[in-house]
C-alpha cells in the first residue's frame, strides 16, 4: 500500500477494494420473520419485499491483507424504490480489522461479538454472544450434496443495502444515504442440511425480536467471495432529525 486510505493513518486497517477471500465456509440458514418486525426496524427510504431472509454464519481465512475473522449475517428482503435487495439490521465479526472497512466504506452496521461456529463431522454448531449474552445460536446436521437441480451457476444474489448514517464532529448528520454492493460468492462445494435457530431477548441486540425460534434448511458450502466497490444508491434528506 503506498498510501494509506483509512484511519489510523500510521497503520490503516484497511486496503483498496475489491476485498478477496478464497475458501470461506458458509453456513445459511433462511427464516421468515415475525410478523410486522421487519416494518419495525427498517431505516428511511426502505420498504419491506417479499421473501424469508437469511441467517448466515461465515468464516474467512487469511489473506495477504487480513487477519482470519468469523461472522455472523442477519439480512431480510428490502425494496429502495425499483431496486430489491437484502438490509443487513444486524452483522457481528470477530476483529477490528473486519469490522472498520464495513462500516466506514458501506455502512454494514457491524459489531463485535464473540462469534463460533464450526462443523464435527455431519454436525454444524454456531452461537453469537455479546457482552456476555447469547443471543443468537444455531444447531444442525448435514444431510448431503446439495442437490443437482437446485445448484446455482455461482457469482452474485440480491445485493446488500445498507443504511450508512455517521454524524460530523459536532454531532450533526453529516452522512445519510443508502448504498449498494453487489457482493459476489463463488461456491466450490454446497450441501444441504437442517438446523435449529435459537435467539435469546436482548436490550442491546434485539435480534429475537426479528427472528422467531425456527427449524428448516440449511446450506453450508465452501466459496470464494469477493466484495467490490459499491455505489450511493439514494441519499436521504429529513427534515426533522430524530
Amino acid at each position: 500500500m503506498s498510501q494509506p486510505i483509512s484511519m489510523p493513518w500510521s497503520s490503516p486497517t484497511f486496503g483498496e477494494l475489491p476485498h478477496r477471500w478464497q475458501g470461506v465456509r458458509v453456513a445459511a440458514f433462511p427464516f421468515m420473520p415475525r410478523p410486522g418486525a421487519v416494518e419495525r426496524i427498517l431505516p428511511p427510504g426502505m420498504e419491506p419485499a417479499d421473501g424469508p431472509g437469511m441467517v448466515t454464519f461465515l468464516s474467512y481465512p487469511q489473506t495477504e491483507c487480513q487477519h482470519p475473522f468469523d461472522e455472523a449475517v442477519v439480512m431480510v428482503p428490502v425494496r429502495v424504490d425499483e431496486t430489491l435487495g437484502n438490509y443487513i439490521p444486524y452483522i457481528y465479526v470477530t476483529t477490528d480489522e473486519a469490522l472498520i472497512p464495513g462500516r466506514e466504506i458501506a455502512g454494514f452496521p457491524k459489531k463485535l461479538a464473540q462469534v463460533e461456529w464450526g462443523r464435527d463431522g455431519d454436525r454444524v454448531r454456531g452461537s453469537v454472544t455479546r457482552w456476555g449474552k447469547r443471543i443468537l445460536s444455531i444447531e444442525g446436521r448435514v444431510q448431503g450434496p446439495m442437490p443437482e437441480a437446485a445448484l446455482a451457476g455461482g457469482g452474485a444474489g440480491a445485493p446488500a443495502l445498507n443504511y450508512k448514517l455517521i454524524p460530523g464532529p459536532a454531532g450533526e448528520i453529516e452522512i445519510e444515504e443508502i448504498t449498494k454492493v453487489q457482493i459476489e460468492l463463488i461456491p466450490r462445494e454446497q450441501e444441504i442440511g437442517q438446523a435449529q435457530i435459537r435467539c435469546e431477548p436482548s436490550d442491546l441486540d434485539p435480534v429475537a425480536d426479528l427472528v422467531p425460534e425456527a427449524e428448516g434448511a440449511m446450506i453450508v458450502m465452501l466459496s470464494d467471495n469477493t466484495i467490490p466497490a459499491g455505489e450511493v444508491l439514494k441519499r436521504i434528506k429529513r427534515e426533522v432529525r430524530v
